[in-house]
């Protein structure tokens, strides 16, 4: 029992900050909402701790439900004030790489898009799969397929 209220505390302070980033960069909810999603996400993982297998995938596809039923459904810019989390401020500088590919992602089939959004909130093929209901090998195909035309879409721009 101790074990596992230690490996979701571990849980919780590693991808508490990640899952609200992700609502804020990707999703575009406003950040209150963001960290709100995130709490009600985490206490609900906490009462199904010892039942979830893929607990990185589950938490993020509840804060995004979450936060979804708590929005009044308008996206909202990225915020202008800096994370109160300093966790969440480390991860800045994978948000800010996020944010720059997100022009790039863009233009990839929406499936593409959505498996390289998870990609870079760093969500294996496997939880990717749970998320979006298909299999692992349908995230690492449409995966290897997003991080192909993105390499092409670099080389285009700096041959520019």
């Amino acid at each position: 029992m101790e074990s596992e209220a230690v490996g979701y505390a571990a849980f919780f302070q590693g991808q508490y900050p990640r899952v609200v980033a992700k609502l804020i960069a990707f999703d575009g909810f406003e950040p209150q909402i963001a960290e709100d999603a995130a709490a009600e996400a985490m206490t609900r993982l906490l009462l199904s701790w010892d039942r979830v297998h893929a607990p990185r995938a589950w938490v993020r596809t509840v804060a995004f439900r979450v936060a979804v039923s708590l929005s009044t459904g308008r996206q909202q810019a990225l915020p202008d004030k800096e994370f109160a989390d300093d966790k969440a401020a480390n991860d800045l500088a994978a948000v800010e790489l996020a944010l720059m590919a997100d022009t790039a992602v863009q233009g990839l089939p929406p499936r593409q898009q959505e498996v390289m959004t998870l990609a870079l909130v760093d969500m294996t093929p496997v939880e990717i799969a749970d998320v979006l209901g298909c299999t692992a090998e349908q995230a690492r195909g449409n995966l290897a397929h997003a991080r192909r035309a993105l390499r092409n879409a670099i080389r285009t721009e700096e041959e520019a």
